[in-house]
């Protein structure tokens, strides 16, 4: 028994070593592979990961960026679960991110299976570089033009006023009736972009013979986008569930350019409230506290549309 453990314990060292020196001759095979992607990394390091963990460090600290710099444990996020401000930005983040969801599960998703539906190549063309073209505008124009559609005298009012209904004219972004409304209304009516480009890759992906046999089938268009396109679009579905959420989540620049969070608080979101109390009152410390609690809400979202949303291979 000795004498083979013995040499099971031989074996084990030369397997290792083996393995060892397999990765060595892969390192020096592939060195110049490794060297052009360390600047990214560095890169990273500097710019993503640094920055993320000293803001989670400068959450416990009364900080201002200069002379002040006091280790306060968790005052800062007993203070923000206190602050109605900040609750009042949450609110307006949910709204704001429970629409743009719902959005982005339909409006696209309806766009994608009409344009995959077309027969005409030439014709498909023509409209996938018409719904494309929006994504190479600059989103800081966009929201400027959206600004003018609901000023005094923008689109919105204007057209009131052409077909009879001045009376309906008002200020769009400046009422905190409407502006929060106004705001989820922005690139109405939200059918091109990247979450046409998901859903229209999925379906692409889908194999042809389930259409014919669907065909053979008699299943009507209806009856074809429910049996066989979005049971196997799950993927995609949990892919745009996921993105628009975190994109939206962080929504600052269309806030910041349309309203700066007025009127009031009333379309006021966490990014915009961070950046406020972070480079406006120079608490840059609180700053942190609010960026840590919205990371972690993240998080935990991401964590919990994995669980709840199947992919296609696993669905029942």
């Amino acid at each position: 028994m000795k004498q083979t453990t013995a040499i099971s314990g031989t074996d084990y060292d030369s397997q290792q070593a083996a393995s060892a020196s397999s990765r060595r001759r892969r390192l020096a095979a592939n060195w110049k592979a490794y060297a052009f992607l360390l600047p990214i990394f560095v890169s990273m390091g500097l710019f993503k990961y640094t920055p993320f963990f000293t803001a989670i460090v400068k959450s416990f600290y009364e900080w201002n960026g200069a002379n002040i710099n006091k280790f306060i444990g968790f005052g800062n996020f007993v203070r923000l679960f206190q602050d109605p401000t900040f609750h009042a930005s949450l609110v307006n983040i949910f709204l704001f991110t429970g629409s743009f969801v719902l959005i982005q599960l339909t409006f696209p998703l309806y766009a994608a299976v009409v344009l995959y539906r077309i027969g005409r190549q030439g014709v498909q063309n023509a409209y996938k570089t018409l719904f494309l073209v929006p994504m190479v505008v600059p989103y800081i124009i966009i929201y400027l033009l959206w600004r003018w559609i609901y000023a005094g005298e923008g689109a919105i009012n204007q057209f009131l006023q052409l077909i009879g209904l001045e009376q309906l004219a008002q200020s769009w972004l400046g009422d905190s009736s409407w502006a929060l409304v106004s705001i989820i209304f922005v690139n109405f009516p939200w059918i091109g972009g990247i979450y046409l480009l998901i859903y229209l890759a999925g379906l692409i992906t889908i194999p042809q013979e389930l259409f014919e046999v669907g065909k053979l089938e008699g299943l009507t268009g209806w009856q074809r986008f429910r049996h066989i396109e979005l049971p196997l679009l799950k993927n995609q579905l949990r892919l745009v569930v996921l993105l628009a959420f975190i994109n939206q989540f962080q929504s600052f620049e269309n806030v910041l350019v349309l309203t700066n969070g007025g009127p009031g608080f009333s379309t006021l979101t966490p990014a915009l409230y961070l950046y406020k109390q972070g480079f406006e009152y120079n608490e840059l410390g609180y700053a942190s506290a609010v960026g840590v609690v919205v990371f972690v809400i993240l998080t935990v979202a991401s964590v919990l549309a994995n669980k709840l949303i199947k992919p296609a291979d696993k669905a029942d």
